[in-house]
């Protein structure tokens, strides 16, 4: 493919320009710590380079390969920075700033061979975009979104066309001592360019909503204090399950929780280490239920826990372990250890097509009312249809033997 250098040359700066413009447009607002800046800048480089790489016939040899190049190494290290901050991570080493040295290097040291500085230096780039690459795969950071795959796969393919050229070189496939030559045939390497930097772009941009519409969704239906479902989300999973019960005939139960005396914990220690006492026990509680069971904070100082295919004395087995859980671990708070207990109602077994989310939350909260009523600390269960036992402190072969 033979295309005029001047033309593709303007044509991916035009693109590169608005590419940061509209990412600057979108950072607006930002602190100049957001990732979005970062990303600005390296696009602002790339196209930078190309500006540079465009003026080889005004300027001499050394200063267009010396500056195009160093401004394309820039941008790649703008890029690794943007994505480590997309991740939390602040500073990455200072190892990747290795290649703002190494290339100048190279086109000085090596500026009467060509063909080994074109090799070196595309391998260099090959080692920039694969820190990228490394850091979108990290299996420490979350996985999730379609943007990191764009993000992937386009900075594979300039990793190929990098590689591509590092082997042509190698092998006197294209010639590196006759620029304006080599120029002449690079339409591919342009082209590949300019998907590249709109398929980069667009994919960074779109990892940057999707991370935006998660949080949206973790504000709707977490609670943000525990980290738990707030109830919204809770009330519409327990129906879902609810449900689900119903059509396979499967048993389902239901447990509400209250702290204990939370008001005098408020009162004695302040509304900080009340909060402190809620993030306590529901890490509790949540770190003692099954990958398939849900637990939300349902109001105040009172969680709602969904137990799917439980019946009545496995959800009161359960139960009987939360409750000596919490009561045998109290909350740190500076040097005061605050004892803290729990009271559980429990509605649990068969699901028939008369049990809804809202009556089944009711015998759980009638039973909670009655565990309150006993001396706190205790399971009590309620039932649509049978007698309602107490079970107090009992253990959970007590418990078991009383159904």
């Amino acid at each position: 493919m033979n295309l005029d250098p001047a033309t593709l040359y303007l044509v991916l700066t035009v693109v590169g320009l608005l590419m940061a413009f509209w990412v600057c447009f979108m950072a607006w607002g930002q602190p100049l710590g957001h990732a979005l800046w970062a990303w600005a800048l390296a696009l602002l480089a790339y196209t930078a380079s190309h500006v540079v790489f465009g003026l080889q016939a005004v300027l001499p040899e050394m200063v267009f390969l010396l500056g195009g190049s160093t401004a394309y190494a820039v941008a790649l290290v703008l890029m690794l920075q943007a994505v480590r901050r997309f991740q939390g991570i602040e500073h990455a080493g200072r190892w990747y700033l290795a290649p703002l040295l190494l290339i100048p290097l190279l086109y000085v040291s090596l500026a009467e061979y060509s063909t080994i500085r074109v090799v070196s230096s595309s391998l260099v780039y090959v080692w920039q975009i694969g820190l990228i690459m490394a850091a979108l795969l990290d299996p420490s950071q979350p996985q999730h979104g379609r943007g990191r795959y764009i993000l992937v796969g386009a900075f594979g393919a300039m990793l190929l066309m990098l590689l591509a050229r590092a082997v042509s070189a190698a092998f006197g496939l294209i010639d590196t001592h006759n620029l304006s030559a080599s120029s002449r045939n690079l339409g591919p390497v342009f082209l590949v360019s300019l998907c590249a930097v709109l398929s980069i772009t667009l994919g960074f941009v779109y990892m940057t909503m999707e991370r935006a519409e998660r949080r949206n969704f973790e504000l709707a239906m977490k609670d943000m204090l525990t980290g738990l479902a707030n109830r919204r989300a809770i009330n519409d999973q327990l129906a879902v399950t609810v449900a689900r019960a119903q059509r396979q005939g499967q048993y389902l139960s239901v447990l509400m929780l209250d702290i204990d005396h939370f008001k005098r914990v408020n009162d004695n220690y302040g509304h900080q280490a009340g909060d402190v006492v809620l993030r306590s026990v529901a890490q509790a509680l949540q770190s003692r239920l099954r990958a398939q069971d849900q637990i939300g904070r349902f109001g105040g100082e009172e969680f709602l826990a969904i137990l799917p295919d439980t019946s009545l004395d496995g959800a009161l087995v359960l139960a009987e372990a939360l409750r000596a859980a919490v009561e045998a671990s109290p909350t740190q708070w500076g040097a005061h250890r605050i004892a803290t207990t729990i009271s559980i109602g429990v509605r649990g077994g068969a699901i028939t097509g008369g049990d809804t989310a809202d009556s089944l939350v009711a015998a759980a909260d009638a039973a909670l009312y009655r565990a309150k009523q006993g001396g706190r600390n205790r399971v009590e269960v309620g039932l649509a249809t049978t007698p309602v036992s107490a079970l107090g402190s009992a253990s959970p072969s007590v418990v078991a033997g009383a159904i």
